[in-house]
């Protein structure tokens, strides 16, 4: 599938091309009665549309139903569509998302028992979930697109791709320009896939036990045994086939070096195929654009001190012609080199306006913005080196230049030797010297006694030796050499030695409550002489503890309401002792932005916030004034906090309070909360 050119009006791909040719665009109309769009789903009923300020929540380029009921009575629905629609579902400029969905709803089913599901774009397996009345159900829904705004070249990884479209060999006809009527069911062709009896998979279908027994819809495929399969080839199809190719503008470049006039280089594309695409504006006459298969180039001479405010490239082969504007800038060149000898950065750049005065800086780097001087040339002393700089003009230019490297190759990394931290021990005690955070390709070790009372270092050529400490006062001073590249390299450390020590006492510090999510800090102290600290996690869900070895540690409260308890462990020549603190949490605030549900395609919209924002933290939706109603759903908090239930069709219809209520896995809840219900 590919996507064409933006529209000019709405942000929106003009058109997605299916692997056959076939071109659809968006419909937006309200009065065209194939669009699936109606004077409802537009905030002014009495205005056109418009964007953003009159446009409706959800269109589609393409859209194929099918629905058929099981033996117990329920209704199986698949859903297959490339549906535009936005980020928060208010139409807002930048939030523009496409996606192509695969959707597949069956209620009625036997529950944990499986179930083949055939359509035109898959064979799909599931496992029938209980419902909580006795049933089993399929709720499943793929959407694959650029969903954060944007990216609407994702869309076309789905699998909706070829478009169906009406049989031509059974009557009537598709309407003129349309892919069928969305308002008649009606067999289909399209799919490149063959099921197991070797037909084209134009249909849907479920097979699973019983599912067959008592239903209009029993399979007739031969082969199939219908009491187990249901199956139907009459769908519902949307998608008006695109007239138009559109145009999109790349870049619009000017160059001036007199006061006459320029030069404007304009780079264009549109679909494959015979275009005529033309460039106008002020000081030149209209030009028609060269070039083939979708790339378009035109170079035009403009007369004046100033280069047009604007330039207009019109695709005149579509009707109507599809128009875009673009403001001509400079064209900025030039080169970025960092010497790695001399940690010099170079910039020489130059501009394409030689007329005007021109500003040229450096941005996104780390260093803000840096004028370059008005030769072009800016040297500047670095030792983070970006991968490239990106460079701006006051003229409205921009260009990122990757950063040339010259000079020699860095030396490799050298050996480090470290002794271990100084240490206090008492007559007697088994000491061990630590050598483990020695850097480097390291080949040896070796320890050597330089002062105080003689000891036998056993394993003197490992990174932690040991040796019984004498009973005298006196500080023993080692030395560590390890060897390697750019070895050797030596350290010491102190180990003093004293006749006994009172026992250290730790204090884990006061206990605390926190707000889920929130970064907590445990204070730890001691009295008496201390060598090591260490904090460690008695009850709770398991955190990750930062700095565990040092009296003041932290870590991250978990989006739970729960209970902490923390031990501190203090260690010193006189012994070892301990302390517990315990970290507890607040409740999360809950509020609901919308709760509506819509009677005409059984569809719930609901959607809050969280001061807990996910992952892990959870929303059950529950139907009436109190937390024993029916479940509805259950749904994960963002990572802005924010929450969101919508399904449609939905076997769920409000009852008679006309309310729900929720509860937050972080402890939160909010009862009675109205319904607003509409058609």
């Amino acid at each position: 599938m590919e996507v064409g050119p933006i529209s000019a009006f709405d942000g929106f791909p003009v058109w997605y091309k299916d692997e056959n040719g076939l071109r659809l665009q968006l419909n937006v109309d309200p009065n065209d009665p194939y669009s699936g769009i109606t004077p409802a789903d537009l905030p002014n009923q009495t205005l056109p549309v418009s964007f953003p300020d009159n446009y409706p929540g959800e269109a589609f380029y393409y859209l194929a139903e099918a629905e058929m009921e099981t033996g117990t009575g329920e209704r199986a629905r698949l859903v297959l569509a490339l549906e535009a629609a936005f980020v928060n579902e208010v139409p807002r400029e930048g939030e523009q998302i496409v996606f192509g969905r695969v959707r597949i709803r069956v209620d009625g089913l036997q529950p944990n028992e499986q179930y083949v599901v055939t359509h035109p774009y898959g064979v799909d397996t599931f496992i029938a979930e209980p419902d909580g009345d006795g049933f089993g159900e399929i709720n499943f829904t793929e959407d694959i697109g650029g969903l954060d705004g944007g990216d609407f070249e994702l869309a076309t990884t789905s699998r909706i791709d070829p478009f169906l479209q009406w049989d031509p060999d059974v009557a009537p006809q598709a309407p003129v320009g349309y892919i069928g009527d969305p308002n008649v069911l009606h067999p289909v062709i399209g799919s490149v896939l063959i099921d197991r009896f070797g037909e084209p998979q134009n249909i849907f279908r479920i097979e699973g036990p019983g599912i067959g027994i008592g239903s209009d819809y029993r399979a007739t495929t031969p082969g199939l045994d219908p009491d187990h399969a249901i199956e139907t080839r009459d769908f519902s199809i949307l998608g008006k086939i695109s007239t138009i190719s559109g145009v999109d503008v790349e870049r619009a470049t000017y160059t001036q070096s007199s006061l006459t006039g320029g030069t404007i280089d304009v780079f264009a594309s549109s679909d494959v195929g015979p275009q005529q695409i033309m460039v106008s504006g002020e000081g030149f006459n209209p030009t028609i654009m060269q070039g083939e298969n979708g790339l378009y180039f035109a170079r035009v001479t403009y007369t004046g001190e100033n280069h047009p405010p604007t330039i207009t490239v019109t695709n005149i082969s579509d009707n109507p012609p599809s128009i875009k504007e673009i403001v001509p800038v400079d064209f900025i060149s030039g080169t970025v080199v960092y010497d790695n000898n001399t940690q010099m950065l170079t910039t020489e750049v130059t501009t394409s306006d030689s007329i005007h005065p021109v500003d040229l800086f450096i941005v996104d780097f780390g260093q803000g913005e840096l004028p370059i001087p008005p030769d072009g040339l800016l040297t500047m002393s670095l030792i983070n080196v970006p991968a490239d700089v990106t460079i701006q003009s006051s003229a409205g230019g921009t260009v990122t230049i990757p950063v040339t490297v010259v000079g020699s190759s860095d030396d490799p990394i050298g050996v480090s030797a470290n002794a271990g931290p100084d240490q206090t021990v008492i007559f007697g005690a088994s000491v061990t010297l630590n050598g483990t955070n020695s850097r480097g390709p390291i080949t040896a070790f070796q320890w050597v006694q330089l002062s105080g009372t003689p000891v036998t270092l056993v394993n003197a050529d490992t990174e932690t030796p040991s040796f019984i400490a004498p009973e005298t006062v006196s500080n023993l001073v080692f030395e560590l050499t390890v060897e390697g590249v750019g070895g050797p390299s030596t350290d010491r450390v102190t180990i003093q030695v004293i006749e006994s020590a009172p026992l250290p006492i730790a204090n884990a510090g006061p206990d605390q409550t926190v707000q889920q999510g929130a970064s907590v800090t445990l204070s730890g102290s001691a009295t008496g002489q201390v060598t090591t600290y260490q904090w460690t996690q008695l009850s709770g869900p398991p955190v990750q503890i930062i700095n565990a070895n040092q009296p003041t540690a932290s870590f991250i409260f978990p989006r739970q309401l729960a209970e902490l308890t923390f031990q501190l462990t203090v260690t010193g020549p006189g012994g070892q002792s301990t302390d517990t603190t315990t970290v507890t949490t607040t409740l999360d605030s809950l509020t609901v932005t919308r709760a509506e549900f819509r009677t005409g395609d059984t569809e719930w919209r609901i959607s809050g916030t969280s001061s807990v924002s996910g992952p892990g933290v959870t929303i059950t939706i529950y139907l009436g004034n109190t937390l024993g109603g029916t479940v509805l759903a259950t749904v994960d908090v963002d990572a802005l906090g924010e929450w969101e239930y919508r399904v449609e069709p939905s076997t769920i219809q409000p009852d008679e309070t006309r309310a729900i209520s929720i509860q937050s896995s972080s402890g939160g809840t909010l009862i009675n909360v109205p319904i607003n219900i509409r058609q």
